[in-house]
């Protein structure tokens, strides 16, 4: 050993004997003492990572911080980034070859500071906690960001191990897709595009509804027909699945995964799983299996386990992902999933306005916690958006931080929270994405605390307190409604009062950042999301305002407010940020909506009032006046969509009111729930007449035949049609008519719809009323 040698060893060891001190100072009135110490043995995410310390830390102080490599002597005063001879020799108490592939290790040492982790990217989310943690860094968005600036910065002695709360942790919402955004907030989606300096993602082979795309059916079905489901004694694959119990099909299957994985060599999970359908087989085979198992995931799984057994020999690192979902979703009794198999629980069919341990989500979470007991991998699929309206408000975002916390409870290991994925600009979309990367860094993290945190930094604290009592206001609106992932605008919380309180708010909102173009740009985007729910019902909620004697927030011209949300959603924003494209998973674009509504419907604020004793329909034989039920249209739910239908002033209509809906849809655009039919309605038989006319053109031949629209009543609840009936075309001639629907007994379930039937000459359906006789 040279002398030289000699000191830099001793050197080493008399400082990690030395007094430790209070705190390290990085930075101080515009210097610092540190460099940043990157291995020569570092790979590409830990260049990469000390690339990120450096450039933030001279956000945060104004200060170069110098970057050295290949040093054969530490200076006294370093930031040590990555494992590598160097760290393992500064700080050997450190067990980096056991460190998990996304570990963290923060630790001081002297003066030394490691910053470290498990390969590949664990160095990556050391440095992205340390920033957030220590720094106070914090990335909203792609396009939004607080870095603060300070004079000082200085840290606490450290002793820092973390990992995951998760394996797999997607919050696939559109804004998460940016992989700085990614790495910076620990997300390891597979949609973030993270290459090798960014750290790598688990690569997938397929992702799920992979039946098909295994076992094609135009290309085996004719051959194989034995192949695909047995469906009420008929091989078919018209929305089927796999006949699972059919030896040549497993076998068959097996090859063409192995085939899979040798295209792609980097994958570590490929997905054998059901289609986005029903339609299981009812062979004697699978049905005997699924009964013994209680479920159809018991031949499911005993499918599943065999492919993965046939595959690990060659593939001893892959593991076969499928879903429980839907008609899968409860646990088999006996089956257990391989160690190489990961069953993906999907929530689908959950009240997301309440937590999914919540009574009302009863079921998902018997599911879940039977699964946790026999899965050695249980990801969960959660569902975290309205599919149908992207921009509706659903407030769900009290309820993601005691479901994260409930699926860790149960050693769920991969959670995949699927978002409005298509485009920005969807409702509260960057709060959601933001918050829950965190939880799923760590669920046990206060939520409403994180909420309230993001508010103050994207929007500004000016603005917060009338975002977070916005919050509030939806939240509790929704309570006791079931809000599905797609849940219709006329959810019963999206009444003009809770509307209209609502936009107050955002409007004040709006006021309080005036002077911030960058906060004031936020705002509005949130507000324009709040706006698309009026514009979906802007006739309804024009007749609650008045019926209620509240006062309009909007201007009183449709067109204009679609024109303003059109320009909001579609302007250029900040970088990082990318206009609206889509407004719900069909796929209907602002421009699509906007066009609906470049008329502006009659103005029924100050439109005459209605009758206030409606006369009784002459037609109907037999009718007293005191002994029918009287059903305006003003009861009605309805769904516009963007526009199937809009209340109007009509001096023909027995109150000078109803609704009219456009002639060229098939949607029940008109409904009264049974919550709002009149009490003596849920009691006892009624014979239903629906009162209606229909403007139409003149029409010959075959064009003059067919049917003018359908009415009925519907049971929700039990899912069947309790009385319907279509109206031929004939039978409407211009003027209101009572037509007989059927006689029924309601249920808290029912409810009365009525739907155009799309006939070309059927210009308008106008709905007055329905009349309920005894």
């Amino acid at each position: 050993m040279s002398a030289g040698q000699f000191f830099c060893v001793l050197a080493v060891f008399v400082m990690t004997v030395m007094p430790a001190p209070a705190s390290l100072a990085l930075a101080e009135g515009g210097r610092t003492e540190y460099v940043i110490v990157q291995s020569e043995e570092s790979t590409a995410a830990e260049r990469h990572a000390v690339s990120e310390l450096a450039q933030t830390l001279k956000q945060i102080t104004g200060v170069e911080f110098e970057v050295r490599t290949n040093l054969t002597e530490v200076p006294r005063r370093a930031i040590v980034v990555g494992p590598g001879r160097l760290a393992a020799q500064l700080f050997p108490e450190v067990p980096f070859s056991e460190l998990g592939p996304e570990e963290i290790v923060l630790r001081t040492q002297g003066q030394r500071l490691l910053i470290a982790g498990g390969r590949p990217r664990g160095t990556l989310y050391a440095v992205a906690r340390f920033l957030q943690e220590y720094g106070g860094a914090r990335w909203w968005t792609p396009w939004a960001s607080t870095i603060p600036r300070r004079s000082r910065l200085t840290i606490p002695q450290l002793k820092v191990s973390a990992q995951p709360a998760f394996e797999s942790r997607d919050p696939y919402w559109f804004p998460a897709f940016d992989r700085a955004w990614a790495v910076r907030n620990t997300s390891n989606s597979q949609s973030a595009n993270l290459d090798e300096a960014w750290g790598g993602s688990v690569v997938y082979q397929g992702f799920v509804h992979t039946f098909y795309a295994l076992v094609s059916p135009e290309k085996y079905f004719r051959e194989h027909p034995e192949w695909f489901s047995l469906i009420k004694n008929q091989r078919t694959a018209e929305r089927a699945q796999l006949c699972l119990s059919n030896p040549q099909l497993r076998d068959f299957v097996v090859q063409r995964v192995q085939e899979w994985l040798r295209e792609s060599p980097r994958a570590k999970i490929v997905s054998v799983s059901q289609n986005d359908w029903h339609g299981a087989c009812e062979c004697p085979s699978c049905q005997a299996k699924d009964d013994a198992e209680g479920s159809p995931a018991g031949s499911l799984i005993d499918f599943v386990n065999y492919v993965a057994e046939k595959i690990e020999p060659e593939f001893p690192q892959v593991a076969v992902d499928t879903l429980a979902y839907q008609y899968t979703r409860p646990a088999p009794k006996t089956v257990r999933p391989r160690p190489n198999v990961i069953v993906r629980l999907c929530s689908i069919e959950g009240n997301f306005g309440a937590p999914l341990d919540d009574p009302s989500n009863a079921a998902f979470a018997k599911d879940l916690r039977d699964w946790s007991k026999i899965c050695q991998r249980l990801y969960v699929w959660d569902y975290t958006t309205d599919f149908s309206h992207y921009q509706q408000p659903h407030p769900n975002w009290f309820n993601l931080g005691p479901n994260a916390r409930f699926f860790q409870r149960h050693h769920v290991v991969g959670l995949f929270e699927q978002g409005a994925y298509q485009s920005s600009g969807a409702e509260m979309a960057e709060l959601r994405a933001w918050l829950l990367a965190q939880l799923m860094w760590n669920p046990y993290q206060d939520d409403r605390a994180l909420i309230e945190e993001f508010l103050r930094g994207y929007y500004g604290r000016a603005a917060a307190p009338f975002i977070r009592e916005y919050l509030n206001l939806m939240q509790k609106a929704a309570q006791g409604y079931y809000l599905t992932c797609y849940s219709p605008p006329e959810a019963p919380f999206l009444g003009f009062e809770t509307l209209a309180q609502a936009e107050r708010l955002w409007q004040r909102a709006e006021a309080a950042v005036m002077n911030d173009p960058d906060q004031l740009w936020r705002v509005r985007q949130g507000q324009a999301c709040l706006r698309y729910a009026w514009l979906l019902r802007w006739s309804q909620l024009q007749q609650e305002c008045r019926q209620s004697g509240g006062t309009w927030p909007l201007p009183e011209s449709r067109k204009a407010v679609a024109d303003e949300w059109f320009a909001r959603a579609t302007q250029p924003g900040p970088t990082g940020w990318k206009p609206v494209t889509h407004l719900n998973e069909r796929g209907l674009t602002p421009e699509s909506l906007r066009q609906q509504f470049q008329a502006d419907p009659p103005n029924l604020l100050k439109a005459s009032a209605r009758f206030s004793r409606p006369p009784a329909p002459l037609d109907i034989p037999g009718l007293k006046p005191k002994r029918y039920l009287d059903l305006q249209d003003n009861l009605a739910n309805f769904v516009v969509e963007p526009d199937l239908g809009e209340f109007r002033a009509d001096p023909d209509a027995s109150d000078g009111f109803a609704f009219r809906m456009p002639g060229n849809h098939r949607r029940w655009g008109f409904s009264i729930r049974a919550g709002r039919l009149p009490v003596p309605a849920m009691k006892g038989r009624w014979q239903v007449y629906v009162v209606a006319r229909v403007d139409k053109t003149v029409g010959t031949g075959t064009e003059a035949k067919g049917y003018a629209f359908e009415a009925g009543v519907y049971d929700e609840k039990a899912r069947k049609m309790q009385t319907s009936r279509a109206i031929r075309l004939d039978a409407a001639d211009g003027v209101y008519r009572s037509f007989l629907l059927g006689t029924v007994e309601f249920h808290p379930g029912s409810y009365l719809w009525v739907a155009p039937a799309a006939h070309p000459q059927v210009q308008a359906v106008w709905v007055d009323r329905f009349c309920l006789v005894p």
